[in-house]
């Protein structure tokens, strides 16, 4: 089978290839990576495979579509948002118009509303729920779709829903190629950044899966790997694959691990890896703001630099609310720790919480400024169909657009109060000693990003 692997074209500096799908300030683009694990599956299986991902090209919808055609795919698997998803829709169906190819619709944002996407759009034949791996691999193997986990198909205009699948076990996650040695034959690894990371860099996981997944706003764990799970790979095989990075990958500068938020348990078991393997690889993650200050020294043993934390608030009722099982407190304690460790941090703050005021919001603003991490971002909530939060939000009438918009907080003085936190973040005296002190790191590094920024920052 010729199969396309499509991140379609939709406005510049979007991205959807993260935890949320918006139009970057930063010059933000994050790794396919979904669809470079499922490319990589497909090609061991002797499958001939294309990923375009042309929001990271910059690429037009005539450009996009002009490759799409020339490659004329047998199937068609589109990752789609749903910021975007009209846009995607249409896109594929122009593609599908002139291939008649089967046209598979997969990720997060589709998996959060299944029934949106099958039901009401003529031109999506099948959709995947939740990891979509192998799901797609046995549609290309010729599998009889109604024993296809996963799959919502279509059968002479008839919607079927087959059975959910396990999420996938260590033995599966480890039979997968390496995403990185994927990445290193389909995209062009300098289209990929983040301002708070080494450039350039790559992401992996090293599972799949939230151990916490109990947080009411988080989309991934309410639509792929559901509820508290972390299945991971052998340690083995992530080592191989850094090994991997190391040799045949040296213009790397920073490994990022994908999972969801890495345990303590496993920080251990991969700072082991990388001290007793001698790899000398720089690498971040994500993290739950509660490790101990033992462990975060190890971290920095072993070559990590930066953590990004949810913070999301500082207002300990939200926090409750949705259920993110932390304090404030704790996540200053953390902070403290986690600085006296040496390691930077990416702070995560949420602007539009349930419960949240405008003195509330601009006291985590404040209190943002006090923890100062190295980088952080200030983002209006984002809300997907699925998640427990939007279906709350729903039913009390307090979404508009998509966007949380309340009596006394609405969406337009979220978005003003976005921009104040990061006005006040970054326009201060702690921003100024850094850049004076790690010019390279903080300015010459990020002048892109820098200068969308500062363009952001001074919107009505």
């Amino acid at each position: 089978m010729r199969i396309l692997l499509l991140s379609p074209p939709y406005v510049p500096e979007f991205m959807r290839n993260g935890r949320c799908d918006y139009v970057s300030i930063s010059h933000t683009q994050w790794y396919p990576i979904w669809l470079s694990y499922c490319g990589a599956l497909l090609e061991k299986l002797g499958h001939r495979v294309k990923l375009i991902d042309a929001p990271s090209e910059g690429l037009s919808h005539e450009e996009a579509f002009t490759r799409a055609v020339d490659f004329a795919p047998n199937i068609l698997v589109v990752y789609s948002s749903t910021k975007s998803k009209e846009n995607d829709i249409f896109f594929a169906g122009k593609l599908k118009d002139r291939l008649n190819n089967y046209v598979v619709f997969v990720g997060p944002y589709v998996s959060a509303e299944p029934d949106t996407y099958i039901n009401k759009f003529n031109n999506i034949d099948a959709i995947v729920k939740g990891e979509f791996d192998y799901p797609i691999s046995e549609l290309a193997n010729e599998v009889e779709r109604g024993k296809i986990k996963n799959l919502v198909w279509k059968k002479e205009g008839v919607c079927i829903t087959n059975d959910a699948a396990e999420p996938l076990t260590r033995e599966k996650l480890d039979e997968i190629p390496f995403v990185t040695e994927f990445y290193n034959r389909h995209l062009n690894v300098k289209n990929y950044r983040v301002p708070s990371e080494l450039y350039p860099f790559v992401d992996i996981f090293t599972g799949r899966g939230c151990f916490w997944g109990r947080c009411t706003f988080c989309l991934w764990p309410q639509s792929l790997a559901k509820g508290p799970v972390y299945n991971t790979r052998s340690i083995d095989n992530v080592t191989d694959e850094l090994k991997f990075v190391k040799k045949r990958m040296s213009y790397v500068k920073e490994v990022f691990f994908q999972d969801d938020t890495l345990p303590q348990w496993r920080i251990v078991e991969l700072c082991e890896a990388f001290l007793s393997n001698k790899l000398e690889l720089v690498w971040s993650c994500y993290v739950r703001a509660d490790l101990d200050s033992q462990t975060l020294r190890l971290m920095k043993e072993s070559g990590c630099l930066a953590l990004h934390v949810g913070y999301e608030t500082v207002n300990n009722s939200v926090l409750k609310s949705i259920r993110k099982g932390l304090t404030s407190e704790r996540m200053t304690e953390f902070t403290k720790d986690a600085k006296k460790a040496g390691l930077h941090i990416h702070g995560d703050f949420l602007i539009g919480l349930p419960g949240e005021t405008e003195s509330s919001i601009k006291k985590t603003i404040a209190w943002a400024r006090k923890l100062n991490p190295e980088t952080a971002q200030f983002l209006p909530i984002s809300l997907y169909p699925g998640t427990e939060l939007y279906e709350s939000l729903a039913r009390e009438g307090w979404i508009k657009d998509g966007e949380p918009d309340y009596s006394d907080l609405p969406r337009e003085k979220l978005h003003r109060l976005s921009r104040r936190g990061y006005r006040e973040f970054y326009l201060n005296r702690n921003s100024v000693k850094k850049i004076i002190t790690h010019p390279y790191f903080y300015f010459f590094s990020r002048k892109k990003s820098i200068y969308k920024f500062i363009v952001s920052f001074f919107k009505s």
